[in-house]
């Protein structure tokens, strides 16, 4: 039993190591760096969740909701953090067509409501990110 957990836990480390690291290239893109920085997101996030920016964009909100509710309540957080750093990086001209700025915002305002509502632990930042993407939609 105690194997297993140690499993589990370790699972769940290195998948926030991963959604960690992937918010740190998206906030460190600059404009020659845009579009590989979001495909080696796109490409991470595919393997790891079987989602891309343009599937959960696409998806319906009850759709999304399931998903994310599979995941670890830790990992829903790095995630939304990630879908932050990509709408601000939405702005830079290579990326302003390719994905839509307001779709990702309203989906990351999705996860803020679930786990406004699911979890009971208030977060200043979940609210400060949840205005700042209002303001996108």
């Amino acid at each position: 039993m105690e194997v297993e957990n140690d499993f589990i836990k370790r699972e769940i480390q290195r998948i926030n190591l991963l959604l960690t690291s992937l918010i740190e290239k998206i906030s460190g893109i600059n404009l020659n760096s845009a579009k590989s920085g979001i495909e080696e997101t796109n490409e991470a996030l595919k393997s790891e969740f079987d989602l891309t920016l343009t599937d959960f964009t696409q998806m319906e909100n009850s759709e999304f909701v399931k998903r994310i509710k599979k995941l670890h309540e830790s990992h829903t957080e790095k995630l939304l953090e990630l879908i932050y750093e990509i709408v601000i990086k939405t702005e830079l001209p290579d990326l302003s067509g390719d994905y839509n700025k307001m779709k990702i915002a309203q989906k990351g305002i999705l996860i803020i409501d679930f786990l406004n509502e699911e979890t009971n632990t208030f977060s200043i930042n979940r609210m400060n990110i949840k205005n700042a993407l209002q303001q996108c939609v």
